[in-house]
């Protein structure tokens, strides 16, 4: 079976990761701005690339069962982000939420998303070219 190039299954999964965990932070962003006004809301935020890459540095342990649990270092798709309070000092005057601030991660997180979806659709469609025969200009 052909394990490089455009039939490479582990750059299409983890896209779609990277699209869930865009999607996730976006929904975190936006719990933010829809809260800026509430009184005693406390803002978060949605980390993951810091705990992938505590993860990778770990060594990895070996496996000699499929029911062991795995123990050291983690791939991209068993990496999971968490939701956690942001300690800042910033004081709307009502909560800690940084319109500003959550405005600008929204924008990024947008464009992020954007790109991720243009990438996974490009691998796609030279999927489908392959298959039917077609060359893509």
């Amino acid at each position: 079976m052909i394990q490089t190039g455009i039939f490479n299954q582990a750059h299409l999964s983890d896209l779609k990761t990277a699209l869930a965990v865009y999607a996730r932070r976006h929904q975190v962003v936006a719990d933010n701005i829809a809260n800026v006004q509430t009184s005693g809301y406390r803002s978060q935020e949605y980390r993951f690339e810091e705990l992938l890459a505590g993860a990778s540095r770990r060594l990895a342990g070996s496996r000699t069962h499929a029911a062991h649990l795995p123990l050291g270092s983690r791939e991209l798709a068993d990496t999971e982000g968490e939701i956690r309070a942001v300690a800042t000092d910033y004081d709307n005057g009502v909560n800690n939420v940084d319109i500003d601030r959550q405005m600008t991660s929204l924008a990024t997180n947008d464009l992020s998303y954007r790109l991720a979806t243009r990438l996974l659709g490009m691998k796609y469609n030279l999927l489908r070219g392959a298959i039917t025969g077609r060359s893509l200009r």
